[in-house]
């Protein structure tokens, strides 16, 4: 998805962003589509914003900004979903070039392994890069999905 943004939204942004200023700008910023999106912040000290995007069948991303970088993830699966996790691994190695944006990577999360799809940008990025981001991640996980489907049980 690529989008022609104004010369004035192209330049770095002189603050960088904290989960909760990014989040509070998705929100009430017009000019940024997201239309489909459902964006929900989860304080605490490591805050995060979930998103839902409807329009890629309620997919559930995560953003967080730390320090000089914004993290954008989608789980793509649980390691124990997977058939065959060596063939998986290459799968993903050799995917992973050729997803624009995007990167697959593993986490534990909860004492299990999950495959996930993230991106990563500077937390001075201007807000259509972020939201661009966001997009572009969503597009790149249900490709991800579809291109693996038959690595799963």
């Amino acid at each position: 998805m690529t989008h022609d943004f104004p010369q004035e939204a192209r330049v770095v942004v002189n603050t960088p962003w904290t989960t909760e200023s990014l989040y509070e700008a998705l929100r009430s910023d017009k000019s940024v589509d997201l239309d489909g999106v459902e964006l929900s912040l989860i304080g605490g000290v490591d805050a995060i914003v979930n998103i839902t995007m409807h329009d890629h069948g309620d997919l559930a991303m995560h953003m967080a900004v730390s320090g000089e970088q914004i993290f954008v993830s989608s789980p793509l699966c649980l390691a124990t979903q997977v058939k065959d996790r060596a063939a998986f691994n290459e799968a993903c190695l050799r995917l992973n070039p050729v997803n624009p944006l995007s990167n697959l990577g593993l986490q534990n999360v909860g004492g299990e392994d999950l495959y996930i799809v993230f991106g990563e940008l500077s937390s001075r990025s201007p807000l259509p890069a972020v939201v661009e981001e966001i997009h572009a991640l969503a597009d790149n996980t249900i490709q991800a999905a579809e291109a693996f489907a038959d690595h799963l049980k």
